[in-house]
């Protein structure tokens, strides 16, 4: 829990970055930075800075790399 809270600071500042480099079009092309070493709970609390066409992206490659449930069912509320 302890170690959850020290990144939340880390995980803000990647989100704030991750939606500029988005909104203007440069870096890489998927909507979360280091998405592959994020723990669910952390890819969970960045999916709320995306649109509906980044989410469909994250949960086309979470279905068919990690296939996280948790992380599925989020993407499928944010959908909603």
């Amino acid at each position: 829990r302890r170690r959850a809270r020290q990144s939340e600071p880390v995980d803000q500042i990647v989100r704030v970055a991750d939606r500029a480099r988005n909104s203007v079009g440069v870096g890489a092309s998927f909507p979360i930075s280091a998405y592959d070493e994020m723990t669910a709970s952390q890819v969970n609390r960045r999916l709320g800075g995306l649109g509906r066409p980044e989410l469909r992206t994250v949960r086309e490659y979470e279905a068919r790399h990690a296939n996280r449930k948790s992380v599925l069912e989020a993407i499928d509320r944010a959908l909603r």
